[in-house]
């Protein structure tokens, strides 16, 4: 035992929680200074906590194996490579997990521009792919996590065409990704009772379940960016593509609903749990919306969005029937497995009805019925301010104020709604977003 009384075992296992804990707090932080746009002082805890990632560069290693200076040693991305090529510059302990360095990296786009941010991002990604020139074998699964850090980053800088090529390496290496997340999902301890023990056959039915819910995923993002290059004839033929996907998901579904051996409650888990599975048709009907508010059918689109809340909603109440407690965690920040140990290096939002709420009412302020437009909002808001009240939607009810009400009226409208925003502390709506210049 040690000097406070406690096994060893059990010392170990409290330092893992409390690096485990500070991890997820890190990142939760720096998630939430990055949703409420508090660039610099995201930018400076990064820097506090030393977490950019270090880059050395490669020197070639003599006979003897030590390593030979030189002036100027070659560079995978040398304009890149910003950070110093001493070995011991790098302080940070082994514990802090990989994946809060690939988020130091991300940020750069909000303070330094995109520019350096994809620099550092494709240096990353180098040591990822050429793991031998490098040394850095065990990286490979970064990969995915890193592609998806730099779609998100070029997309920001709208160059599309680099956006749509970072999700097309995310496509050819999904296969791989994909068989990481059915071992995480077979091996890990559901019940307490040690990892379960599945056959190669439920193996492959737990790819054919997750495997096209990642393709509707990329799918739809390289959708969205077609219609933002105002390709909507490329994005409806990417439409047909998801259709294709979530069919065989449901295909895949409704093959495995009746099993009932010790793979169907693994099956099930992922079914209810995994949000790429679950959002995938809500996904594609949200996709339908989207090319009809391309083609200029509001009232249609409204409706896609409309039926695409509704299914949600359903899907909500019947997931809840289904199992009284989730074990994984939904906080918006990345878990703990995937600042560790990632496996598909990307996922959904949990629920789109954010982003259905908002398309609709994009839609409503298009469509010209000014009453039931605001109507419908201002309905959605009463029920959860929390959920509902986004900086899209206050910046769309706030401009139907003004198109549906005299001078006075829709700044008392605006106000009451910015007081609502102030009782439930929802910080991340901008105060310009309610239009009171």
């Amino acid at each position: 035992r040690t000097s406070t009384g406690d096994a060893p075992d059990t010392k170990e296992l409290n330092m893992e929680r409390i690096k485990r804990e500070t991890s997820e707090f890190i990142a939760l932080r720096l998630v939430g200074l990055l949703k409420l746009r508090r660039y610099v002082d995201l930018g400076r805890e990064v820097e506090s906590l030393g977490l950019m990632p270090h880059l050395p560069d490669r020197y070639p290693v003599a006979s003897d194996g030590e390593a030979h200076d030189m002036p100027e040693p070659p560079l995978a991305w040398k304009e890149g490579s910003l950070h110093p090529t001493d070995l011991t510059a790098d302080t940070l302990p082994a514990w802090v997990p990989f994946g809060l360095r690939i988020m130091a990296a991300h940020q750069l786009q909000y303070n330094d521009g995109s520019s350096r941010a994809i620099d550092v991002l494709y240096d990353l990604r180098d040591r990822c792919v050429r793991t031998e020139y490098w040394d850095t074998a065990g990286m490979e699964m970064w990969r995915p996590v890193i592609d998806n850090a730099l779609v998100n980053a070029f997309v920001r800088k709208r160059e599309w065409k680099m956006a749509l090529r970072s999700l097309d390496d995310l496509m050819a290496g999904l296969d791989e990704g994909v068989n990481r997340e059915v071992e995480w999902w077979c091996n890990k301890d559901w019940h307490g009772g040690g990892p379960n023990i599945v056959s190669e056959v439920e193996r492959s039915q737990m790819r054919q379940l997750i495997l096209p819910a990642c393709r509707v995923e990329i799918l739809s993002r390289q959708l969205l960016i077609l219609l933002q290059s105002g390709a909507v004839p490329a994005a409806e033929t990417i439409q047909k593509s998801v259709r294709l996907q979530v069919a065989e998901l449901q295909s895949c579904q409704e093959r495995n609903r009746r099993i009932t051996s010790g793979t169907a409650t693994i099956f099930g888990r992922a079914a209810r749990e995994l949000d790429l599975v679950r959002a995938a048709p809500h996904r594609q009907m949200v996709n339908d919306g989207l090319l009809r508010f391309a083609r200029g059918e509001h009232t249609e689109a409204a409706k896609c969005f409309q039926d695409a809340m509704t299914a949600q909603r359903l899907d909500v109440v019947t997931s809840s029937s289904a199992s009284s407690s989730s074990t994984i965690l939904r906080t918006g920040c990345p878990t703990y497995k995937e600042l560790t140990n990632p496996t598909i290096g990307f996922s959904t939002e949990h629920s789109l009805l954010v982003e259905c709420l908002n398309n609709l009412s994009l839609c409503l302020l298009y469509s010209g019925s000014m009453r039931t437009s605001v109507a419908e909002l201002e309905n959605w808001i009463r029920e959860d301010p929390c959920q509902y009240l986004t900086e899209g939607v206050v910046f769309n009810v706030c401009t139907l104020y003004e198109l549906g009400s005299e001078g006075e009226a829709c700044t008392r409208r605006k106000k009451l709604l910015q007081r609502v925003a102030k009782r439930f502390y929802l910080h991340d709506v901008g105060v310009e977003s309610f239009r009171l210049g």
